[in-house]
């Protein structure tokens, strides 16, 4: 019997986890539609992809990789796009094994991305000028929405530029 409601509480954790979502939940969907293996979520690269993503949405950074630096040994892939477009950052598609991601809202509506990935060589398992987009924004129903910043620095020049990782501009 006692087994059996551990079994059940447990299950029922799970269901709640699954349910709520979240943006390594997105990363992974996104990479199970492209046939890609699922990553192992690192959570203190979780954290430290959300803290990104939210300084990004609170400032407007739509250049890139702008903001706090990945640590040693990471990678990192940044995005923006409205909700439509689902999951949208460069490394998604590399061979790590081990990741974290982050979203949050910008005070333009638009979702701020942050994917950090380690313990690979940062090689692309798809071409990533020609990977699908595969619409997962449904698994994070609620995001955190992140107030225009009382930072008024931005960048001075707001031209699209390429990513110097992965050649792609955003």
């Amino acid at each position: 019997m006692k087994s059996r409601l551990i079994l059940l509480a447990a299950f029922a954790l799970t269901s709640v986890a699954i349910a709520q979502g979240g943006a390594f939940d997105e990363v992974n969907a996104w990479r199970r539609a492209a046939g890609l293996p699922q990553l192992i979520e690192d959570p203190a690269m979780t954290e430290f992809a959300k803290r990104k993503a939210e300084y990004r949405a609170a400032r407007g950074l739509k250049n890139g990789h702008q903001g706090p630096s990945v640590p040693a040994g990471w990678t990192e892939g940044c995005g923006e796009a409205t909700e439509s477009w689902g999951w949208l950052t460069c490394a998604t598609e590399c061979d790590f094994r081990y990741a974290g991601a982050g979203l949050a809202i910008g005070a333009d509506g638009e979702r701020y991305m942050v994917f950090v990935g380690r313990g690979g060589s940062g090689r692309a398992l798809i071409d990533p000028n020609r990977y699908p987009i595969i619409k997962t924004s449904h698994l994070t129903p609620k995001p955190l929405r992140v107030a225009a910043s009382r930072v008024t620095s931005r960048v001075a020049d707001s031209t699209p530029k390429r990513c110097p990782k992965c050649g792609r501009v955003h």
